[in-house]
């Protein structure tokens, strides 16, 4: 049998079901970007992402109908935004959000190629990733030229190799702390940019839900990313290094009904789950035991969080059963 025929694994089907929740969330968010862009340079980003989604949704959707898997319900323009509503985020926010979707997908379908087994998953998930690395480049190039992102600090150029010669290299708390290393500074640096889209993203839907409940959610999501923001923005001042701008600023003051409760709480625990395994990779990368403890702790934060929403998700019946394996103890009680 081709490999290209063989059933599909779990971490291709899985990949698959996940893309299609999240593609037809974007779909919505993107919509409502559409209807209220200015900017034309960033209007023709937006479009280009929502023909390249619709053409993944599709193709995904032909791969479930292969293997007769039910397709996700998802999200859906009907029921999940008011494009006409008036806009909620800036075209600043617009184009930032771009740019950490294309980041965020490369690390993606990185994954998902490796995973896989399939050549024509292998293939496809390929496809995605070139799809993210071109909508990373385009939103990065264009921030740039606009004055939007964040450049990260550079480093002095020593004037030959050198040795770590002390244990203290891996000080934290205690005695002299060494300055941080380049890769320590790029998750720094990368972690604030995030937490500040999530700042921005939070205090948008705290406003605009009509649940007392998921409001009080969303202000304390709110709340944590700005702590997360303080706590790496002072490792950096402590270095004299710069810090990334925020995205307070990017949210009007709209509050009537823009994208549903169920959308903005999905969202909320993806961007969430998401941030552990980047936390995760961050931890990795930053032998100082200081940054090390900072990250565990913040973990342990962000997990607590992410398991709130996903049981106020439940609570809703808005949690769509993700692909498992089959249960064994109930198969022999049938």
């Amino acid at each position: 049998m081709s490999i290209s025929h063989a059933k599909l694994t779990a971490p291709e089907l899985s990949q698959l079901w996940e893309d299609c929740l999240s593609d037809s969330l974007i779909l919505c968010k993107l919509r409502h970007f559409e209807k209220h862009v200015e900017d034309e340079d960033i209007a023709a980003v937006i479009q280009t992402k929502i023909e390249k989604t619709l053409q993944h949704m599709a193709l995904i959707e032909e791969k479930f109908h292969e293997i007769g898997y039910p397709i996700p319900v998802g999200f859906n323009e009907n029921e999940d935004v008011d494009v006409k509503a008036e806009r909620l985020f800036t075209d600043h926010y617009m184009l930032e959000f771009l740019r950490q979707l294309g980041h965020i997908s490369m690390e993606a379908y990185g994954a998902a190629i490796a995973f896989s087994t399939r050549s024509d998953m292998r293939q496809f998930f390929l496809e995605r990733l070139q799809d993210a690395q071109q909508l990373s480049d385009e939103a990065t190039n264009l921030g740039v030229a606009k004055g939007y992102v964040s450049l990260p600090p550079s480093l002095p150029i020593p004037p030959k190799p050198d040795f770590v010669k002390k244990k203290s290299f891996l000080t934290g708390w205690f005695g002299e702390r060494r300055p941080v290393t380049g890769r320590e500074i790029t998750f720094l640096f990368s972690n604030i940019q995030r937490n500040a889209l999530g700042v921005a993203t939070m205090m948008g839907f705290a406003q605009t839900t009509n649940s007392k409940t998921l409001q009080r959610y969303f202000q304390r999501g709110k709340d944590i990313a700005n702590k997360h923001i303080e706590i790496f923005s002072s490792i950096l001042k402590e270095n004299d290094l710069p810090i990334p701008i925020t995205w307070d600023t990017e949210v009007t003051d709209q509050t009537s009904f823009v994208f549903s409760d169920k959308l903005m709480l999905y969202q909320t625990i993806v961007l969430n789950s998401l941030g552990l395994g980047y936390y995760g990779l961050s931890m990795a990368n930053s032998p100082r035991h200081d940054l090390g403890v900072h990250y565990t702790r913040l973990m342990a934060e962000i997990a607590q969080f992410t398991e709130d929403g996903t049981e106020l998700m439940i609570d809703h019946g808005w949690l769509e059963q993700p692909p498992q394996a089959a249960d064994r103890r109930q198969l022999m009680n049938e």
